[in-house]
């Protein structure tokens, strides 16, 4: 077989058809953000989006003017399987080429490029986006250049690997493409706690990070319930669960996901948590041994002393007027029934709390992966002293690796704290871990 054979016996990768959505004609209609140099422009024209033969690239026509200024661009959008990201490329009418990446979580959309960003979301039925534009000079700080909503105004063919029918019945395509999802809420411990279900298998717990909710876990949450029956859980004031009247305590939310399991009649189950969600995890298998099989814990330390001390001094100012500023997130828009003031404040009493779970930690009977990145808010220092708390980095493991710990450590290079979950092969890391013959002291 020739190399261009070879190259024409391709098809093209799954992941493409989640562009599906975009697919059609658009009527664009917004307005750029008022600057103290000039008053908002009013945006409008047509947005289109139709695959390439093929279905390996999807091509995007922009016809719009901004004022009196007319804006023609051509994008070429692909997909890469090694950062699970979606690589943009346009050129249009004044010169101007550029690169974007695109990326997915929770059906909402993030497209990053050198000087400008935008974060589009989807209506329910996906005949709607919002899209909302920010620029920034250097890079770090970023402002409002625009805002603008496409309608959809004629459906073109979908991607070649879809088998449906191309008349599509867009009413009844869930909110967040690309996910079945199974929610229920539960009545524990006097929260009406939210939960969601996918896939089949032994139980995985997951566990999300502060302010977020189960749209944290991106990709990784897909890729994990191909093998797993993963139960993506919001915690008190987080996402879809409302606050009740208590404090925000790793303790109490601990004890949440205990009566949760036995809830849906669930003895043992696997865990893995995040940052906040890692410290309920911790506290689930310190509170409720019997409760917890395997234990991934991803960036959080064992006490409060193991982050930075830039990161404990962002703690200590965080409070209700950090709340402000998720109006303009797509958070904002996603749980639009969050009390995101209450939550703040909560959160940062929470957080401005000491606390040294050392002898707690090594008591763990259950088998534990530690996953941080090589850039954390943690000290590494701290991470190598809660490896060795779990009896890791203490001696050679020998040639038939006899002698290693039960405990796993794994760095993930490349990434920090708030970015650790977009690390692509971490979903294989965890599956490898969680499958790995349990210790002969432990039963299955």
């Amino acid at each position: 077989m020739t190399e261009n054979n070879m190259k024409q016996s391709r098809i093209p990768d799954p992941a493409l058809k989640r562009l599906d959505i975009f697919v059609g004609r658009w009527n664009t209609e917004g307005q750029t953000r008022a600057t103290p140099s000039g008053p908002a422009v009013r945006i409008n024209g047509t947005d289109t989006y139709e695959w390439l033969p093929g279905g390996f690239f999807l091509l995007h026509r922009v016809d719009v003017c901004i004022g009196d200024e007319e804006i023609k661009t051509i994008e070429i959008i692909g997909y890469d399987a090694l950062s699970q990201t979606y690589p943009m490329h346009y050129f249009d009418n004044q010169g101007n080429s550029g690169t974007y990446q695109a990326s997915v979580r929770e059906g909402i959309w993030t497209f990053m490029g050198e000087s400008e960003r935008s974060t589009v979301v989807f209506s329910d039925g996906g005949n709607a986006i919002t899209a909302s534009w920010e620029y920034s000079g250097d890079g770090l700080n970023w402002l409002p250049l625009m805002e603008v909503k496409l309608t959809r105004v004629e459906d073109f063919v979908e991607h070649p690997l879809h088998t449906a029918s191309p008349a599509r019945n867009r009413e009844n395509m869930p909110a967040y493409p690309g996910r079945e999802v199974e929610g229920s809420y539960a009545s524990v411990n006097g929260l009406n706690i939210y939960y969601e279900i996918h896939g089949t298998g032994r139980p995985l717990v997951l566990l999300h990070g502060g302010v977020g909710a189960s749209e944290m876990f991106g990709p990784v949450l897909l890729k994990l319930a191909e093998h797993s029956q993963v139960i993506a859980v919001h915690l008190q004031a987080h996402g879809k669960t409302a606050d009740i009247d208590r404090p925000l305590s790793l303790e109490f939310m601990a004890d949440d996901i205990a009566e949760l399991m036995k809830h849906l009649g669930i003895e043992r189950t696997d865990i893995l948590g995040y940052s906040l969600g890692a410290g309920v995890a911790l506290q689930t298998s310190i509170r409720h041994p019997d409760l917890v099989r395997k234990l991934v814990v991803v960036s959080v330390p064992f006490k409060r002393d193991g982050f930075y001390p830039e990161v404990l001094k962002s703690m200590e100012q965080m409070g209700p007027e950090a709340a402000k500023a998720m109006k303009q997130t797509p958070l904002y828009k996603l749980y639009p029934d969050a009390e995101w003031e209450v939550l703040f404040t909560k959160l940062g009493d929470l957080l401005r709390q000491d606390y040294d779970w050392s002898k707690d930690v090594a008591a763990i009977r259950a088998p534990v992966m530690l996953a941080f990145a090589d850039a954390d808010a943690i000290r590494t220092a701290h991470i190598m002293e809660f490896f060795a708390l779990l009896g890791g980095g203490q001696q050679d493991a020998g040639l038939d690796g006899s002698l290693r710990p039960t405990a796993w450590l794994a760095i993930l290079p490349g990434v920090t704290h708030y970015t650790a979950l977009s690390f692509p092969e971490l979903a294989a890391l965890v599956k490898r871990f969680l499958d790995a013959p349990m210790p002969d002291t432990e039963s299955l």
